[in-house]
């Protein structure tokens, strides 16, 4: 069943802002190689949000877009960004888009934190049922606080 296109911005909003988020880019070398492209330690430098929306879990939230007339899914439509993912990061204070609204940014400097301190912050939990998301786990730890990122 779509979902309607405001749930899907604010799920598309939260998966946005945990691509270019501290957690995400300390382990993601692809996404912090674009963020950091000229040697920007900083990780501001603009990244095309076409290149990001093809990451598969924002590609499966715009999937939950209403399919078009024909049955086509939301992603098949015309190469544009959909309007939603547009709203999506317009919406956000910790991301920027580029006046065009092709391009996307961190809004703050990215700062590296000290291996020490980053381990006395992590958590590892187990047995996680097989059959758990990612979803679920960070669900389920929520109600306890914040949760920067959780890896299964």
């Amino acid at each position: 069943m779509a979902a309607p296109p405001d749930a899907v911005a604010a799920k598309l909003q939260k998966q946005l802002e945990y691509y270019f988020s501290d957690a995400n880019l300390r382990r993601d070398a692809h996404l912090k190689g674009l963020a950091g492209a000229d040697n920007d330690s900083t990780l501001r430098q603009w990244v095309d949000l076409e290149h990001v929306l093809a990451f598969s879990r924002a590609r499966s939230i715009l999937d939950e877009l209403p399919s078009t007339t024909d049955g086509e899914p939301a992603t098949k439509r015309a190469k544009t960004i959909p309007a939603v993912a547009l709203d999506a990061a317009r919406a956000s204070s910790a991301l920027e888009l580029s006046e065009d609204g092709t391009k996307i940014r961190r809004a703050q400097p990215y700062v590296e934190v000290d291996a020490k301190e980053l381990a006395a912050r992590t958590v590892y939990v187990e047995p996680v049922a097989d059959d758990a998301s990612i979803d679920d786990v960070q669900a389920r730890f929520a109600l306890h606080g914040t949760v920067a990122n959780v890896s299964l």
